[in-house]
């Protein structure tokens, strides 16, 4: 049997890191859950995740600011899928992160998911970056 992939779920909104958290459990991967950039990190650096689900607009640290460290770690890469109700899918990927980031050096990130979460499409995209659940 195979170790459980470990999702890390980080948003300010615990209704929504809840239903994330059940919906993936489903899954069969491991699902933790932050409510802030500093639990993140907390959880970061004694577990490394094998997704993180990132939310863009928190309280006191935005979610672009704590994805440009997380990958100014190269050496712990974990692909990040960004999520957010602030912009849509359509064009984040190609000018609305760049705008955020206001950085062209920032590499983009793995994928970027619009609010409300569609759990196919996220299921859909993780298992797409690290594969499906094989028990």
């Amino acid at each position: 049997m195979s170790k459980k992939k470990l999702i890390l779920i980080v948003d300010d909104d615990e209704s929504l890191r809840k239903m994330l958290k059940v919906r993936l459990s489903f899954t069969q991967y491991k699902v933790e859950t932050a409510g802030s950039g500093e639990e993140a990190f907390e959880f970061i650096n004694k577990n490394k995740p094998d997704l993180i689900v990132l939310d863009i607009m928190m309280p006191m640290r935005s979610g672009i600011s704590i994805y440009k460290e997380i990958i100014s770690h190269p050496s712990c890469h974990i692909p990040v899928i960004l999520i957010s109700g602030m912009a849509g899918a359509s064009d984040f990927m190609d000018t609305g992160f760049r705008k955020l980031a206001n950085d062209d050096s920032i590499p983009l990130p793995e994928g970027f998911i619009e609010k409300p979460v569609a759990i196919d499409t996220l299921i859909q995209k993780i298992n797409d970056l690290i594969g499906p659940v094989h028990l």
